[in-house]
């Protein structure tokens, strides 16, 4: 039985690296792409290399009517769906005063409607499997639940996001399904905002950013069959910079 994968955001950073760990286990990945059609060929380059099945599209996850038919072709090309990772962000540091309300509601969209979007349209498949595992990204450079000034709506879309996954996980739970978060702190070579000018290593206690290879490493764990009683979890992976 080969398992499956929904990896948003799969052709770069953080969910490059989740596929091509997935793909080397021979798990059968699909994904979606905004822009990158350079990356996006890349990926399928890689999938063939690695002989799995795999189903990708360009598709904003905004779009939330297209959402629907791609899960149905996924289901429909690779059998099932063992795995989502919510992995899409979208990176808005702005003043709650000056913030237009149409770029609060595009965050909230990509950070926060878009996975429970997708989590509802998987957990059918998951619930009649009777396994699942969702992981949702976070993000650890701030304690978001006590309000961070500068960053309002992506600090707020990601503890509601926080929220969600601890309500999910119990919900979900008794059908076999975990749900976690993996929350990376500044992150080389991940997101569309160039960490450092935003965040100096000089206030990253490890004294360097995080590697894409560490973030990847947890996730694993959250997906592996070890993991059946861990549900409702929060890994930061931060160099301390949240501590």
């Amino acid at each position: 039985m080969n398992r499956a994968a929904i990896v948003t955001g799969a052709t770069k950073g953080i969910g490059r690296g989740v596929f091509k760990s997935l793909a080397g286990l021979g798990v059968d990945v699909a994904t979606v792409y905004h822009k990158d059609q350079e990356a996006a060929f890349r990926f399928e380059k890689e999938a063939k290399e690695y002989g799995i099945n795999y189903h990708i599209e360009s598709l904003d996850v905004c779009n939330f009517s297209k959402l629907d038919g791609f899960v149905e072709r996924v289901i429909g090309k690779l059998g099932r769906i063992d795995y989502l990772v919510n992995n899409v962000g979208y990176d808005d540091f702005n003043m709650l005063y000056n913030i237009p309300f149409e770029e609060w509601k595009k965050s909230q969209d990509i950070i926060l409607n878009a996975p429970v979007y997708l989590s509802k349209l998987v957990l059918p498949t998951m619930r009649s499997q009777k396994f699942g595992r969702i992981i949702n990204i976070g993000a650890s450079s701030k304690d978001y639940y006590k309000g961070a000034a500068g960053i309002g709506a992506f600090g707020v879309h990601k503890a509601a996001l926080a929220v969600f996954t601890k309500t999910l996980a119990l919900e979900e739970i008794s059908y076999g399904i975990t749900v976690n978060m993996v929350a990376p702190g500044s992150t080389k070579d991940a997101g569309s905002n160039p960490e450092e000018k935003r965040i100096p290593i000089s206030r990253i206690p490890i004294g360097r950013r995080v590697e894409i290879d560490e973030v990847v490493d947890a996730i694993m764990y959250f997906l592996s069959d070890n993991t059946n009683s861990v549900t409702g979890q929060f890994i930061g992976v931060n160099g301390g910079l949240s501590t």
